[in-house]
């Protein structure tokens, strides 16, 4: 009997096929970046690492379902390939072992580009894996140091080439705009050099100084040399024309790709659709119930070792704020929300549910409706958290 998410008995889910993701959660990093507010640790020694893997698998047997069909499945971090490519293989493996996966889901992980020995990568490929994300950041030496990334340019680089030759065609970069000290022709070069390494997806982040981190600290003493609102805004607007001219489709605000290379696991969170998450941290949203795993790598394992589920935040939606979270998340992506699909999912249509914030924001001439989409529009893009507010 399927044990769904550990929240329900499994009697009361309907006896049917159901499509979620799963997001699988590494927390080991070798060195964690000023700007990283993600649940993300250095400094574990190998036994703990081995046992988070041991509780990390021992979840997703305890969690096993064999009435949900997964199309994509998500390592992500902190830095996965930290771990030995064949403890990842092995997390891999369990999860083939109880869920229904597809044959041609979608199994990425992101990758430090300092850790991509080809062989390495040849393990991955070989045993399924056909997608891999790049933190790189930028190209530029000395903003890597300033972000306190472990990686140099040329790193970055020969990864893209040793995982290329490893037998990857689904390549991503994740870039960053904004950063200290960074100049429009700094960013510019290294859009450059990612044109050059032709991989068929970006993403490109503005620095977002988050609370609790180190750059906040730095910034509230007045150390953190960050360019100016009107700088940034005019590297978004480069990194959307450049991209263009160089044969990508924005998607998603942050993210570019060739035809048929769009993240299809992203697309899942963007959709507001379902998806499992295992590991320390790892959020998941289930049969309208949103959950999180308990944080530190050293109690998720003791209860996942156990056998229990290691949720200890779980939260049912009402329909209001389920249809709002879609709204927010759907205006994400450059074709915008489906009202068609919002109708069906929910029994009201859109434009009566969101009728006033619709208009304030139309009025506003930032959101537009195309007769089958409400989306952003290009002014609407560059205000878009100001814009998703409305919907909360």
């Amino acid at each position: 009997m399927p044990i769904y998410a550990g929240l329900e008995p499994a009697k009361t889910r309907p006896f049917t096929m159901q499509t979620a993701g799963i997001y699988i959660h590494i927390p080991f990093c070798t060195k964690k970046c000023g700007y990283c507010d993600f649940n993300a640790y250095s400094g574990y020694k190998d036994a703990t690492k081995a046992r988070y893997i041991d509780a990390l698998c021992q979840e997703i047997v305890t969690r096993a379902d064999d009435q949900a069909r997964i199309p994509t499945i998500f390592f992500g971090g902190g830095t996965p390939t930290i771990l030995a490519a064949s403890d990842l293989v092995r997390i891999l493996n369990t999860v083939r072992e109880n869920f229904v996966v597809d044959a041609d889901a979608e199994i990425s992980t992101e990758a430090n580009p300092s850790d991509a020995d080809e062989a390495y990568l040849r393990t991955l490929c070989e045993a399924g894996f056909n997608r891999l994300s790049f933190g790189v950041q930028t190209f530029d030496d000395r903003l890597l140091r300033t972000i306190d990334r472990i990686h140099s340019g040329q790193d970055a680089v020969g990864a893209i080439k040793k995982a290329k030759r490893a037998g990857f065609t689904n390549i991503s970069i994740d870039l960053m705009f904004g950063l200290p000290r960074q100049t429009l022709a700094d960013f510019d070069r290294s859009l450059d050099a990612a044109f050059a390494l032709d991989v068929p997806h970006l993403s490109i982040y503005g620095l977002i100084v988050e609370e609790r981190t180190p750059f906040h600290a730095r910034r509230e003493r007045g150390k953190l040399p960050l360019p100016s609102e009107n700088v940034e805004t005019t590297m978004f607007a480069h990194a959307m024309e450049r991209t263009a001219n160089a044969g990508y489709s924005r998607y998603e605000i942050s993210n570019y790709a060739r035809p048929g290379f769009e993240s299809r696991h992203n697309q899942i969170y963007w959709c507001n659709e379902s998806y499992f998450g295992f590991g320390a941290g790892a959020a998941a949203y289930l049969d309208g119930v949103r959950s999180m795993n308990e944080k530190h790598p050293v109690r998720y394992a003791e209860q996942a070792v156990a056998g229990n589920v290691p949720i200890v935040e779980s939260e049912r939606l009402r329909p209001e704020e389920t249809m709002g979270e879609t709204m927010m998340v759907g205006l994400r992506l450059a074709k915008g929300v489906d009202l068609t699909r919002f109708a069906e999912r929910f029994g009201v249509r859109a434009e009566e549910q969101f009728s006033g914030a619709i208009a304030r924001q139309t009025e506003r001439g930032l959101l537009e409706n195309t007769g089958t989409h409400l989306r952003l529009t290009n002014r609407g893009v560059f205000l878009a958290s100001e814009v998703m507010t409305e919907f909360v």
